[in-house]
């Protein structure tokens, strides 16, 4: 248990203006929350002491939108343009590269904003943190700044009102883009319908049919009104001393600030007297298929959030009601045939916790029948009661998330602010959030009533009159009516136009691209900064101890997990036929969601969920650093369990890989009909990777491979599959087993743990339960060779109103003494060019550059954006420009510490063993490592311009373009490709 720090260690005591409130130890986590307020001005202060050295701060403010015109997301943008002390055009995208950081964001949610960063170097944190307190508290929110980020209107041709009038903004886009999913229509939907008198029946992100109503002046005073440092929760994370926090922010901010009174809280919604119902349309691709594409949703208005033990009680139910196919409540769904998919939300962030059920692959007129099911399934429930089994098990997964210490993708310090201080927003005890076993000790004595758990489902699903059903059909033209509403519209503002009018917004629009001109230019000076000074020389290695144990290699790397055991098992692919690259890909998803040995799928998902924190099983080529041609590819299971689980987890991944169910033919049946619902479903998600993996297709036998596995070829395999399912089963599961008794041979086992020594030496004496005796046979090894394909520059067409660009390139990779340099050159691209022309400019979300050394291959690529041509025309000045030295020595600066932001990215316990394997397994040894880093540090400016000139400016011309958007957008953009000479060939997705 770590102990209190002497400063401030109990409550009532003061330092400044600060007093203590509370000091709370969390054992759990090895850790100290402590909660302070500023006197003078009311600010709120909570910091958890950690031994971690990725220290984060986020300030997090309580926004309540009344509308969807995205006032609360367009201010996030803007106030990140520029601020009182540094007024500079960016900031935000500036300190990206004058820092180190591990982390910077800044979040728009339902009711509140934040603004996180995170370092691992103290001078680093403290630059972030003076930059992002002036940004929040002391913005400039220039018009012009609102209009590049928000919206405007500007003619096509924007000095030409004679051409059409668009609408343009980077989060109009970026709106346009997300409600392309129906997921994310769904939702709003349904709180519009469930919460119609709260802040949530307004889309906070905005809805671009309102996004344009926005105006300036109710932007300023939406910061005015919300944005003050005495309304501000001030959260801090991590080893960095607590007082240098406080002196920080009460030098910076707080001695300064008046006193204002608290935002009032969010009142609680009216209850219905009666469910309603409510039915609408989402966009779906022409060339789908529309039967039995209907959502049906359920949501239920449950507690308030500061009844936290009843939320804890309601997250238990969740988990044993919705957690997997084989729980209580969807087992009985699923087993109707009424749907493919059921699948359960819960948002405990809000001030009342909303329930939603979605039904998904759903025939249109199957709401009344949907209806009866569910609540016969609940009635079932709560008459036969809940097996104390579930509940164990459901108590075991939320035990495991609440002590595994994450953050490959975001710090842990997030998920903690995540988890407790937005509830302490709402006035709940942020310990509740943070605390495991006394809590659960509450709970499970409560659980011993027998009723406790069938009551609510009781008192909150089946009496509940505060419920909505919603049902979302699929609608082909939908995203094509939405565009041509949208042009009627602004043709009908068009014609309105004076002249005077029609010249304000040419005015407009050649003071925006002046001032961005300006902008580009302005020096950053102003702006702290780390210097290479600060990088450390040294690339991170993450030890591995490699033992023999019988057939098994052991790979062992000595870490605290806190309480969690990490374990990676992998064998060696025999040769595998290009015509079974996709059902190899499905052989693996299946894989953990069949049963195994004597246990039927549902025993075993039970299994899963009472002892294990979830299996996966995977296949990886591991390219050769020295030369990516050669692979050593792989069939990976992995799985993680609480330390005193791990021989449940052993002998599951064993019985998993030896003894699968295939005999379980409807199973198969249901998870092929789920793959194809969940790919239609997430396909406005999965367009930028579709996009890539097609693009890169041709240049490689592993990218040819990996499009089979992870890209359209595999969109489409499972689409033809799911045509005949039921006349083609059989043979599907002839192929199946056909492939799991030629693949899995168990030849060279390797092992690798993430856990401590003492409990790797523990698993070595019980023979690791079971995984050194896998039955082994020999087999040849598979050398990955396939002839490419030339894949020609093309357009797909799928349901969206903005375009998903991708242009790739054939490079060097990772041992040339140029790929250091290329990598470099990665960032400058972004930075100099691609950032100014395709979003601030073009009004795209995102944009970038990626070299990936280990392949061989570099693509640029524009997502959510409104434009194709004149993005790909920004990709080529970028090449031309860097390959002319257009940048400086501290343009170059910038970039290394940006490429060693990403080098040096925390890797959470349980990825460190897993990580250090891969390296091992691609031979990409630390000396290998080093050279690369050294080089990289290296590199001067001139040598940056020879390798662009060297590898892509000759080839400039000859990407393999490949762009996801809607027929519309595509075909008015290959009018302007086609007279530059690089047409793309158009075809459904």
């Amino acid at each position: 248990m770590i102990k209190p720090s002497p400063f401030l260690a109990a409550p009532g005591e003061r330092y400044l203006d600060f007093v203590v409130t509370k000091v709370k130890p969390i054992d759990e986590l090895q850790c100290v929350l402590k909660e302070l307020t500023h006197l003078p001005s009311g600010a709120s202060i909570m910091h958890i002491d950690n031994d971690d050295p990725e220290n984060l701060f986020c300030l997090s403010l309580r926004t309540l939108p009344q509308n969807s015109n995205g006032v609360a997301h367009i201010l996030e943008h803007t106030v990140l343009c520029g601020s009182e002390h540094f007024p500079v055009k960016d900031p935000f995208f500036s300190m990206q590269r004058r820092s180190l950081n591990t982390f910077m964001n800044a979040l728009t949610g339902a009711d509140f904003t934040c603004y996180p960063a995170a370092s691992q170097v103290e001078k680093d944190f403290y630059n972030l943190l003076d930059v992002y307190l002036d940004a929040v508290f002391h913005p400039q929110i220039k018009r012009l700044s609102f209009l590049q980020e928000g919206h405007r209107l500007e003619f096509a041709i924007s000095d030409d009102p004679k051409t059409p009038l668009e609408y343009k903004g980077i989060v109009f886009n970026e709106m346009k883009g997300s409600l392309a999913s129906s997921d994310a229509r769904l939702w709003h939907a349904m709180m519009a319908c469930l919460v119609p008198d709260l802040t949530y029946a307004f889309n906070s992100g905005g809805d671009p049919k309102e996004i344009p109503q926005l105006t300036y002046e109710e932007l300023v005073s939406f910061h005015d009104t919300y944005y003050h440092p005495s309304r501000c929760l001030f959260f801090f994370y991590g080893n960095l001393p607590l007082k240098k926090h406080l002196d920080f922010i009460a030098n910076k901010v707080l001695n300064t600030t008046s006193k204002r009174s608290p935002i009032p809280s969010i009142p609680r919604q009216t209850r219905f007297t009666a469910p309603k119902q409510h039915e609408m349309h989402y966009p779906v691709n022409e060339t789908d298929e529309l039967s039995s594409r209907s959502i049906v949703a359920f949501g239920w208005l449950t507690c308030p959030l500061i009844e936290q033990e009843e939320v804890l009680a309601l997250t238990l139910l969740d988990s044993i009601l919705m957690e997997n196919d084989a729980s209580l409540l969807k087992s009985k769904l699923l087993q109707t045939k009424l749907c493919v998919h059921a699948d359960a939300y819960m948002d405990t962030e809000m001030s009342e916790v909303p329930y939603l059920i979605a039904f998904k692959g759903c025939a249109s007129d199957s709401g009344q029948a949907i209806e009866e099911t569910l609540f016969k399934a609940l009635r079932e429930v709560v008459k036969e009661g809940i097996p104390a089994s579930y509940i164990d098990a459901a108590l075991h997964q939320l035990e495991l998330s609440r002590l595994e210490i994450t953050g490959d993708h975001s710090p842990f310090g997030l998920t903690l602010f995540m988890r407790s201080a937005l509830a302490k927003q709402h006035g709940c005890e942020p310990e509740n959030s943070l605390m495991i076993h006394s809590l659960f000790e509450k709970l499970l004595a409560k659980t011993k009533n027998p009723s406790y758990l069938t009551g609510l489902i009781q008192k909150y699903f089946i009496d509940n009159p505060h419920r909505i059903q919603l049902i979302m059909h699929p609608d082909p033209q939908l995203s094509a009516q939405e565009n041509a509403e949208e042009k009627r519209q602004l043709k009908e503002i068009q014609q309105k136009l004076t002249r005077e009018e029609s010249l304000k917004i040419v005015q407009q629009a050649q003071e925006l691209k002046a001032f961005q001109k300006k902008t580009e230019e302005q020096s950053i000076d102003c702006l702290p900064k780390v210097t290479l000074k600060d990088v450390p020389p040294l690339v991170r290695d993450f030890p591995l101890e490699i033992k023999q144990v019988g057939p098994l290699k052991v790979f062992h790397h000595d870490c605290f997990t806190n309480h969690l055991l990490y374990a990676d098992l992998e064998f060696n692919l025999p040769p595998i036929s290009d015509e079974d690259l996709p059902y190899v890909h499905l052989l693996t998803t299946l894989l953990s969601e069949l049963g195994s040995g004597t246990r039927k799928y549902t025993e075993n998902l039970d299994y899963i969920q009472a002892h294990t924190g979830g299996i996966s099983a995977s296949c990886s080529l591991h390219l050769q650093v020295a030369d990516p041609k050669y692979t050593k590819p792989a069939i990976s299971l992995r799985g993680k369990s609480l330390y005193r689980k791990a021989d449940k987890l052993c002998s599951l991944m064993r019985d998993t890989l030896t003894s699968p169910r295939f005999d379980e033919k409807t199973r198969i049946y249901d998870l092929i009909k789920q793959l194809r619902e969940g790919q239609l479903q997430r396909l406005s998600r999965q367009a930028m990777r579709y996009a890539i993996q097609l693009s890169l297709s041709g240049l490689s036998s592993a990218a040819h491979v990996n499009e089979a596995w992870y890209g359209l070829r595999y969109f489409k395999f499972i689409e033809e599959l799911s045509k005949n399912l039921k006349a083609n089963l059989p043979k599907i599961i002839e192929k199946l087993i056909a492939l799991h008794h030629q693949l899995f041979t168990f030849n060279e086992p390797h092992l690798s743990l993430g856990c401590s020594t003492t409990m790797r030496d523990e698993l070595e004496q019980h023979g690791f339960y079971g995984l050194n005796q896998l039955p082994q046979s020999p087999s040849p090894f598979w050398d990955v060779r396939f002839p490419t394909t030339t894949v020609i520059s093309q357009g797909r067409v799928m349901a969206s109103q903005v375009a998903f660009t991708v242009e790739a390139f054939p490079t060097i990779t990772y041992i040339h003494p140029h790929a250091p340099g290329l990598l470099l050159a990665t960032n400058l691209f972004e930075n100099k060019i691609l950032h100014k022309k395709i979003r601030e400019q073009g009004g795209a979300y995102g944009c970038g550059a990626t070299f990936n050394p280990g392949a061989g291959f570099f693509y640029f690529h524009a997502f959510r954006d409104p434009h194709i041509a004149s993005s790909l025309s920004a990709f080529q000045l970028a090449i031309e420009e860097i390959a002319a030295e257009k940048f400086t020595t501290q343009d170059l600066e910038e970039a290394k510490l940006g490429v060693i932001q990403h080098l040096d990215v925390p890797i959470s316990p349980g990825s460190r063993a897993s990580s250090a394997y891969a390296w091992y397994r691609m031979g990409k040894t630390k000396e290998m490592r080093q050279q690369f880093r050294d080089r990289l540090l290296a590199a001067t400016p001139k040598e940056i311009a020879h390798i662009v000139t060297t590898e892509l400016l000759p080839k400039k011309h000859r990407g393999v373009i490949v762009s996801c958007a809607g027929q519309e957008q595509l075909h008015s953009e290959n009018l302007i490709l086609t007279q530059s000479g690089r047409p793309l060939h158009i075809a459904p997705l």
